[in-house]
């Protein structure tokens, strides 16, 4: 404890302001994914049919996203970080106190989530910007994990509320939300990085095919990733009859484990290289969609459950090998941005298909197709270049 004090007292100010914003932040979309499901229930009486339609514009900003970074292109990312926590603040705020319909609701929850879909560009380039070179991996590292135990604490926050706070639940945990997303919004603001007033050489909008293979690697982690947050814990529940009250550990148990495996996976990204690690999570895919698709174990499950949780944290290495490969610094943030809409572009009509084919043939089918996304990982693995990227991406 006494060493982490310590470095923490020599860190540089932005660095130690940058990462109390990102944990406020983190505590902000932790009470929303804590308590967004229940509150669609409990105050709207929302089916399961609704439910899923929600879906759709709760997710379209992530596709927009591009198109929202573009009209930005001109402001520092230093200023899209404000405007992240401004939007994550009026949304969540309006969730609590400004929902008498379902319109309004849908209303606030698009601002909300726009401001969490901006922040995933926001994250990846302000956190190459506090990276050393050889060492990104590892600060991004650090960044994931401190959004972890954020995580954990609304998850505790919530909790609490749960049993104090009776019918105010929504507002109080909202409210606290808001306040904690607007006081990252104030510690973003802070954050002296040495940045241009406008963006020296800012782009709009980036599409070049030097980066073929970094737009490639995001499509397969849209695809990936909805198909675990939609097909896995649907299986959990409704083959094998999981409660929330396990399901919930599980989430906690991962974010637990999250806090010290992000900044761990990381500092393997900056040792081994991006390649190996995109090699080891295609075989580890394939092991975990064997899992889901074979075992009846439930242990083995939620092991299997766990692991792919962590997986997440896989952006990292394509954020620094975006780095690496950029042919200018400018392209980062508007390619990240490419990045994050053909990511929700997939994840936006995987749900449907994956509803059809196990409609058709099972569950198993879903998870047997899915294990073709980690031949295709592997495969686009091997075309990783190892060798240095333009020097004038670190200029």
């Amino acid at each position: 404890m006494h060493r982490i004090t310590e470095r923490w007292r020599k860190a540089d100010p932005a660095y130690k302001a940058f990462l109390l914003a990102v944990f406020f932040l983190g505590i902000n979309s932790g009470v929303q994914t804590t308590l967004f499901n229940n509150y669609l229930n409990d105050v709207f009486g929302m089916s399961a049919h609704a439910r899923g339609f929600l879906e759709f514009p709760r997710e379209f900003p992530g596709f927009m996203v591009i198109f929202v970074t573009g009209l930005l292109a001109a402001l520092p990312v230093r200023q899209w970080a404000v405007i992240t926590g401004v939007l994550s603040a009026a949304g969540t705020a309006g969730l609590g106190f400004l929902s008498p319909s379902m319109a309004a609701m849908i209303v606030w929850m698009l601002a909300w989530s726009t401001g969490a879909h901006l922040y995933m560009t926001v994250e990846s380039v302000m956190g190459l910007r506090f990276g050393r070179e050889g060492g990104h991996g590892r600060r991004l590292g650090q960044i994931s994990g401190v959004t972890n135990l954020a995580a954990i604490a609304a998850a505790g926050l919530v909790w609490l509320l749960a049993r104090a706070a009776g019918p105010g639940l929504y507002r109080w945990s909202f409210g606290i939300g808001a306040a904690a997303a607007l006081a990252a919004a104030w510690l973003f603001s802070r954050v002296e990085d040495g940045e241009e007033p406008r963006q020296k050489g800012a782009r709009r909008f980036v599409f070049r095919r030097s980066y073929s293979l970094y737009y490639l690697l995001n499509v397969l982690t849209g695809a990936r990733k909805q198909i675990f947050l939609t097909f896995a814990p649907w299986v959990l529940v409704t083959v094998y009859g999981v409660n929330p009250a396990t399901m919930a550990a599980l989430a906690l148990i991962a974010a637990a484990l999250g806090v010290f495996f992000r900044q761990v996976f990381g500092e393997a990204v900056d040792r081994f290289g991006e390649r190996k690690m995109f090699m080891a999570d295609a075989a580890i895919l394939l092991v975990i969609c064997a899992g889901f698709a074979f075992s009846t174990l439930k242990p083995v499950l939620y092991g299997l459950f766990i692991l792919e949780s962590l997986m997440f944290a896989m952006r990292i290495a394509r954020t620094t090998y975006l780095n690496r490969i950029a042919e200018h610094k400018a392209d980062i943030a508007p390619t990240v941005s490419l990045g994050v809409t053909l990511d929700h572009a997939v994840s936006m009509t995987i749900p449907a298909l994956g509803g059809l084919l196990w409609a058709a043939f099972g569950y198993r089918s879903v998870f047997i197709a899915a294990s073709l996304l980690s031949v295709a990982g592997f495969l686009a693995a091997l075309a990783v270049d190892e060798r240095p990227g333009p020097s004038a991406a670190r200029a």
